[in-house]
């Protein structure tokens, strides 16, 4: 007796795993969008540049194939994400500025990471004249001395969990304030008013809260709302520096922008954390509000620490 035809055959059947596979992966896309309504849909956010290489991948598969459902979610996510990685760059004018200029360094030297020195070395070798440092203790401060002699103006904040900060500077450190209530925040923010060239602007380093559970993701996102509050105070032109541990994309960040006039670097987008993984993302920032002019962005090499560092040319803006 004749065996009756398979409804589908292995072929099609395979090919309908395959296009489940890449429109499950298109998703993400999308529910990175939906961050100011939960959390863990803000995490989703972060991952654009990995989210553009699933989607010319489904493309190509699409067109291969001709799977015309693939293809249409993935031209259309494509969009979307290559949209939102050009944000950051769009809307930049070039513009004239006056006699200044000022380098300033910042990195996430991780608590754990015993390379002292390769850290020191390539922040003698990028010549700042402002250097801002992340998660210092005791060990790093130490550690951190030979620094001293180049840039004689210092101020330490020590702790033993992952938030001390420190600031090493060629030029005089005036006004220092160390923020956590003014930013509704559990963890220390850096405010000092740096006078140069015959100029004067506000640097805020401030390192929240990593949005690893809700308790955390809600300080992260309390503090980096709160200063669009703090910049309203401020006569000065400000800098915000440091490691945000939010992507430009992120429903923070974006509230962020939006509401103090602070613009991000015109290279946002480039990934600072777990370069050398799946996993990079760009979550090491500077701001600047309009008399300021970020000149330049540089990514730093490998230090031992999961972050890269900014080194960061600013100008000022006729």
């Amino acid at each position: 007796m004749p065996q009756s035809p398979a409804f589908i055959s292995r072929s099609v059947h395979l090919e309908g795993m395959i296009d489940v596979i890449f429109l499950s992966s298109l998703i993400g896309s999308w529910l990175g969008q939906l961050g100011r309504w939960h959390w863990v849909l803000d995490l989703f956010s972060h991952f654009r540049w990995q989210y553009l290489f699933v989607c010319i991948l489904a493309v190509a598969w699409a067109f291969w194939r001709k799977r015309t459902l693939v293809k249409l979610a993935g031209l259309t996510t494509l969009m979307l994400n290559a949209w939102l990685i050009g944000q950051p760059s769009s809307g930049r004018t070039s513009t004239s500025v006056v006699d200044f200029k000022l380098r300033v360094v910042s990195l996430n030297v991780l608590t754990s990471n015993d390379d002292h020195d390769a850290v020191i070395d390539f922040l003698h070798s990028t010549h700042a004249d402002v250097i801002f440092l992340m998660e210092v203790d005791d060990v790093w401060i130490s550690a951190l001395r030979p620094l001293l002699k180049t840039h004689p103006h210092h101020w330490q904040n020590v702790r033993q969990d992952n938030f001390g900060l420190a600031m090493y500077s060629r030029v005089p450190l005036q006004e220092i304030t160390l923020l956590t209530d003014e930013l509704r925040s559990s963890v220390p923010s850096l405010q000092v008013l740096i006078k140069h060239a015959g100029r004067e602007f506000r640097l805020l380093g401030t390192h929240p809260l990593p949005p690893i559970s809700s308790y955390y993701a809600a300080s992260r996102d309390q503090q980096l709302s709160a200063i669009p509050d703090w910049v309203s105070t401020i006569q000065e032109p400000i800098l915000v520096i440091g490691d945000l541990n939010a992507s430009p994309w992120s429903h923070a960040m974006s509230s962020l922008t939006r509401s103090s006039g602070l613009r991000l670097a015109a290279n946002a987008w480039q990934p600072t954390w777990r370069l050398n993984s799946p996993f990079a993302i760009p979550i090491d920032h500077a701001l600047t509000t309009k008399s300021l002019r970020i000149t330049g962005r540089q990514i730093g090499p490998d230090v031992g620490s999961d972050h890269r560092a900014q080194i960061i040319d600013l100008g000022w803006a006729q």
